[in-house]
């Protein structure tokens, strides 16, 4: 550099420049942008990130999902489905079983009823029969007197020993679907030798929900 002539280089006083605090205050000036793809702060103002080019707006880009976390994801979602399946079947089966002991149920309280009404229809049975041969015996009772007092009368010859009553073609005291019942009845008079009776013939019918009737044969 050239000086003046006479002149004192001490004294002449040069321009400082500085950069760093220029630097420090462009860069105060820059604002600070965070890359949305790696995440990194920068001092910038362009569009792009230094770090990694991906731009500041716009669309992002996709971030990739871990492997790992779709695989549990997956998982859960099975198990969770496991879970429902079996919880569904076990309610299901339970419904069933339920079902099926009720069923088994009704089935034994209606057989249990049934035979419970075959114990009182055979005891109502039974009982009907023991009316209907207590009948039986009245009609019988009834001819023997009748016999007697025609002794008395002299319209038959006695003495007259007992009187019995025979079912003719059905209709006796057994058969319960009968209303009625016709009867072969004797008023016996003579015991023979061989064990048989001789006497006198009535025919008689019992109405088995009222009364009877007899009238001696011919």
């Amino acid at each position: 550099m050239t000086y003046p002539p006479n002149s004192d280089e001490s004294h002449i006083t040069v321009p400082h420049e500085s950069p760093v605090e220029e630097d420090d205050h462009a860069s105060e000036q820059m604002p600070v942008k965070v890359c949305p793809r790696c995440s990194v702060q920068s001092q910038t103002t362009g569009n792009f990130c230094p770090q990694c080019a991906a731009p500041y707006s716009g669309p992002q880009p996709r971030r990739k999902i871990s492997k790992r976390i779709v695989v549990g994801v997956v998982a859960a979602l099975v198990v969770a489905g496991s879970a429902t399946g079996l919880a569904l079947k076990v309610s299901h089966d339970n419904q069933v079983t339920t079902q099926r002991v009720a069923a088994a149920d009704a089935a034994q309280a209606k057989a249990d009823a049934d035979a419970a009404a075959a114990v009182a229809k055979k005891a109502a049975d039974d009982q009907t029969r023991v009316e209907r041969k207590a009948q039986v015996s009245e009609l019988e009772a009834a001819i023997l007197k009748d016999a007697k007092e025609r002794v008395k009368s002299q319209t038959l010859t006695g003495p007259i020993l007992s009187a019995s009553c025979t079912p003719l073609g059905g209709g006796s005291a057994d058969d319960l679907t009968a209303l009625t019942g016709t009867f072969e009845c004797i008023a016996v008079n003579k015991t023979n030798a061989d064990g048989t009776a001789s006497g006198y013939r009535f025919s008689a019918t019992i109405n088995w929900n009222k009364d009877y009737t007899w009238h001696l044969g011919s």
